[in-house]
């Protein structure tokens, strides 16, 4: 800095030395319990895992698994960035933060980081923080592995093995760069399913099923005196305990105004029947349902090995939906869809 007299003014030069940095930290100390290990190696997942019942999005089973070991406690880090870079995994990611499909149908692995001290709640990669939040910044030596309900079957068996890498980052003023780095790393892990909750899946034998509905004099129609034709669906379910037997639902879709009424397929245009629909409902005499909120269930029939037997009755029959009925094709189209688990 200069000062000089000119002109009666007092003018001031004023220099600086000019520098950058890419990262910034005002102040941020070393850790009081030593750096975290380069590279800090993921712990083998159990070798089993036992999925318990959950709703579909629920979790199943979730366990912690050590990262490294406890270190980190970085402190007077107000200024500085902290967090985990992008994942690299030979995992498929389900579009949601930390989830990942796991290999095996209906499971999904969720994976977020923590540590054992001042870290209690998972943070899913990638992220950046600015500022320390409470007295020390502790080192993710924690993974928290959740496993997740993906879909109606769940299945069973052998994860297959899996990557995950990830590095923390923390901007400090001891270290050059000025953002240490520390990897964390995990190869060929995997654990396997079981439980004793879930169906894996649910089927019927027969891909489809035809109702013989005759060929009904438009005036038997009328004077409502056509006959109820029965039809069943049997559906098979396994993977589960033999002992338990949850019940299997239905719900149908079709071309429908409410519940146990279809539409002609075609219906309004030439050569199809006029004012005709098909009645559906169950033995029990209740209307077949055209929503979720309405499915019923099917009656357990047996148990056979590694698999439980439904069966679904109903009955099908013309009915008038209007004054004029013509006659025409009378034929219509009815999907079923199960609900189980």
């Amino acid at each position: 800095m200069k000062i000089q007299q000119q002109a009666g003014l007092l003018a001031l030069t004023l220099g600086c030395i000019m520098g950058t940095s890419a990262y910034a930290a005002s102040y941020c100390g070393r850790t009081n319990l030593g750096d975290p290990l380069n590279p800090s190696i993921i712990a083998s997942l159990p070798a089993i895992t036992t999925l318990k019942y959950a709703s579909m999005g629920g979790v199943m089973a979730s366990y912690d698994v050590a990262v490294g070991r406890r270190s980190g406690g970085w402190a007077w880090c107000g200024d500085s960035q902290w967090g985990l870079t992008e994942v690299v995994t030979s995992l498929v990611s389900r579009g949601s933060p930390g989830l990942y499909d796991s290999g095996v149908p209906g499971v999904g692995i969720r994976i977020g980081h923590l540590a054992t001290s001042n870290w209690y709640t998972p943070n899913y990669p990638p992220f950046t923080i600015t500022g320390v939040f409470g007295s020390n910044l502790y080192f993710s030596d924690r993974l928290r592995i959740e496993f997740v309900r993906t879909d109606i079957g769940v299945g069973k068996g052998d994860m297959p093995f899996f990557d995950y890498k990830t590095n923390f980052f923390i901007d400090t003023n001891y270290t050059t760069p000025a953002r240490a780095v520390f990897p964390i790393e995990g190869t060929g892990l995997k654990t396997r399913f079981e439980h004793n909750a879930f169906f894996t899946t649910c089927y019927t034998p027969k891909s489809s099923t035809e109702v013989n509905m005759g060929r009904p004099a438009a005036e038997q129609v009328k004077r409502g005196s056509v006959q109820d034709h029965p039809f069943a669906l049997d559906v098979v379910c396994e993977g589960l305990n033999p002992t338990v037997k949850p019940p299997v639902k239905v719900y149908f879709e079709g071309n429908s105004v409410r519940d146990g009424l279809l539409n002609l397929n075609g219906s309004g245009q030439s050569g199809v029947a006029k004012g005709v629909a098909i009645s559906l409902t169950s033995d029990k005499n209740v209307a077949l349902p055209f929503s979720k909120a309405k499915a019923v269930a099917l009656d357990w029939q047996a148990s056979g090995p590694g698999n439980e037997m439904y069966r679904f009755a109903a009955k099908a029959r013309y009915v008038t939906t209007g004054t004029e009925v013509a006659a025409g094709k009378a034929d219509a189209t009815l999907t079923y869809v199960l609900e189980y688990n």
